[in-house]
């Protein structure tokens, strides 16, 4: 891999498969756009007011870690453990739109975890997957993804969609260059009648090869009746039948299917036992769905963001959560199958304002992420939406605004940096849940194991009050009480994630970089990156680690496990690429008409049909830009073309 003082706009991949021009997109006019005319929930602007702080807390606690392990850890999971799940009906806008018209910010998101955790995890699906229609021959309008009114009753208005060949080879583009691996959703309403569900399974594995981990059978059939997708008695032996059916005529021989995907309405311990185990040679994966809560309601019943604000602030919720999934693991693992979260987040419905957008929701996904790898999840995946949800961790812009810089980091997105460090690229981690401070809901501590060696980790302070609640964690490995020889490191690294208070949503640092404001980010860490080394009392076998209040310390336990996830910077090894979004050199300077442009990321001037967010028809229909014919057509000027690379020499 190139070294980063080569940075890249895009770079082509090596396999012959795809075309080996890949180019790259910026915006180069001098217009601007008023925000204020944007009322969607990627630019709302609510701060809600912290819970009040707790009174009489411990100012020093102790965790206790032991040589060897700890009884109860985790299975082992892997540094991509904490990925996406992206509504199909928005992946083209949000990832690119085919092999060679990839979205550089997108990249850059990915890059980061990548040089981290070493790989990251996406699952292209959801709602829109269960009736979605392959056109492998393309849309009649030349668009990646084209979308139709709905005939669901569901409250996230559901469009039908129409996709084509372009999404997988941009996956599998995406892959050559990110180390991304892949779950796609199957069509499942129509039982393959058409013949459909069979392509996309086909084509799928032909192109993303072994990227591809796993194929969705069904999205939510427990909620197939309540919104009309299928008969309004659909029950679980109609799912059966229909799983029969499918898996009949799907070209599939080994395991590779995720299920049963069930969210709300039924018990899937249940629905394993009644009969889903039936289907385990076909079965990759057990997965779930789950969301904490609901913004779905309306009027009266709808839930206020200030009253559920300090659960999201709360250890003991974020437990309350996993654990009902204890047992379906040990459903899953009997069987000799893995269990996955295949789609959850803040809240269902897009999330809520203030809260899914918020530094709280940053210490809520790290303890949320580690929890499910401690409960023996193997991947949980935070899901997107268009422009009407609150809880995307990156969200391009709404529309045609003009600097380059323009997509929104959101605050969840820091969760998947903490996570992917915390476990790193060992590919074998195992957390543990130290139910700091007798389990104190304002707090949390986890300990990562890899191969029965302390590594990390991760001390959490919920608490919003800044120079009055921080806390100290007296950390030990064996002595002190345990009769067992002291391993406690002489010094210990710690990074941080910081901010003033848990109601911010963008000025938050990790390790004293900054992905940047609203509209104001091309997916980069901006700063200079910092690191604390802690001298450790090697006399009394203790490091004493200060968590400020509110923030998340990530404390390495020696320089290997630092390397192992990055390094200092998250690049140890100076070998990540990034994507820029604008280039200098002159090569290329291809412009494009601001109508043009205008139509091309976000409302263009089609009629709003349909969304996978509550209210999102009017507010954020994304269609998608015309597909390139030629250099003319194209989301955003052109930037740079990066022909291929050969013999590690790149060639313009």
């Amino acid at each position: 891999m190139l070294k980063s003082s080569v940075i890249f706009t895009l770079l082509s991949s090596l396999a012959t498969p795809f075309a080996s021009a890949v180019t790259v997109y910026t915006a180069t006019s001098t217009s601007t756009a008023d925000l204020s005319l944007y009322t969607v929930a990627s630019n709302d602007q609510t701060v809600l007011q912290p819970p009040t702080p707790p009174t009489g807390q411990a100012a020093t606690v102790v965790a206790q870690l032991y040589d060897g392990g700890m009884t109860g850890m985790g299975n082992p999971v892997n540094g991509g453990f904490l990925g996406f799940s992206v509504e199909l009906s928005v992946a083209a806008m949000l990832m690119g739109s085919n092999a060679t018209v990839l979205r550089p910010e997108f990249l850059n998101y990915c890059a980061i975890l990548e040089s981290r955790g070493g790989s990251v995890t996406v699952r292209v699906g959801g709602n829109t997957q269960d009736k979605a229609i392959l056109e492998v021959n393309g849309n009649p309008s030349g668009k990646t993804i084209d979308k139709y009114k709905g005939t669901d009753a569901s409250p996230t208005e559901t469009p039908d969609v129409h996709f084509t060949l372009d999404i997988f080879y941009a996956m599998a583009s995406i892959s050559k260059l990110v180390k991304a691996n892949w779950f796609f959703g199957i069509p499942f309403i129509a039982v393959d009648a058409d013949g459909n569900a069979g392509l996309v399974v086909q084509y799928a594995k032909q192109i993303l090869g072994s990227t591809l981990l796993g194929l969705q059978l069904a999205n939510e059939p427990d909620l197939y009746g309540p919104h009309l997708k299928k008969q309004a008695n659909y029950s679980e032996a109609d799912f059966f039948a229909d799983t029969t059916t499918m898996i009949q005529k799907l070209p599939i021989t080994e395991p590779i299917l995720t299920g049963p995907s069930i969210c709300c309405m039924w018990d899937t311990n249940t629905v394993l036992n009644d009969g889903y185990m039936n289907f385990k040679d076909s079965l990759a994966f057990i997965d779930v769905m789950h969301y904490p809560n609901n913004n779905c309601a309306t009027g009266a019943s709808a839930v206020v963001p200030q009253d559920v604000f300090q659960n999201y602030l709360n250890h003991q919720q974020v437990q309350s959560v996993t654990t009902p999934y204890a047992s379906t693991a040990q459903i899953a693992l009997a069987a000799g199958k893995q269990m996955m979260m295949m789609e959850t987040n803040t809240a269902s419905c897009g999330g809520f304002p203030g809260v899914s957008d918020s530094f709280a929701a940053s210490l809520w996904g790290v303890d949320y992420g580690l929890q499910m790898a401690y409960n023996n999840f193997t991947y949980a995946l935070l899901h997107f939406g268009g422009q009407n949800v609150y809880y995307n961790p990156f969200t391009p812009p709404p529309t045609n605004m003009t600097k380059y810089r323009q997509w929104t980091t959101g605050a969840l997105f820091y969760a998947n940096i903490v996570v992917a460090e915390a476990l790193g690229k060992g590919g074998a981690s195992q957390v543990i849940d130290l139910r700091l401070d007798n389990n104190n809901a304002n707090r949390a501590g986890y300990a990562i194991y890899e191969k029965g060696t302390a590594t990390r980790a991760v001390f959490i302070n919920y608490v919003s009050d800044p120079g009055n609640s921080d806390y100290t964690v007296q950390l030990a490995i064996g002595g002190q009480q345990t009769g067992l020889p002291s391993k406690t490191p002489s010094s210990v690294q710690v990074k941080y994630l910081k901010a003033d208070s848990v109601s911010i949503k963008y000025n938050i640092t990790w390790a004293g970089q900054t992905m940047g404001q609203q509209y104001a980010s091309d997916g980069r860490l901006y700063g200079d990156a910092s690191i604390q080394t802690i001298q450790c009392d090697t006399a009394a076998g203790l490091c004493n680690i200060p968590v400020p209040a509110p923030s998340v310390a990530l404390v390495f336990l020696s320089d290997e496990a630092l390397q192992n996830s990055g390094g200092v910077s998250g690049d140890a090894t100076g070998s990540t690429l990034t994507f820029a979004t604008t280039y200098t050199s002159g090569k290329v300077h291809a412009t494009i008409d601001l109508a043009a442009l205008a139509t091309s990321n976000g409302r263009n001037g089609s009629l709003p049909l349909g969304a996978t967010s509550k209210g999102g028809a009017v507010s954020s229909w994304a269609e998608q830009g015309a597909r390139m014919a030629g250099a003319a057509q194209v989301w955003w000027s052109v930037a740079m073309t990066v022909l291929g690379v050969v013999g590690g020499a790149l060639m313009l």
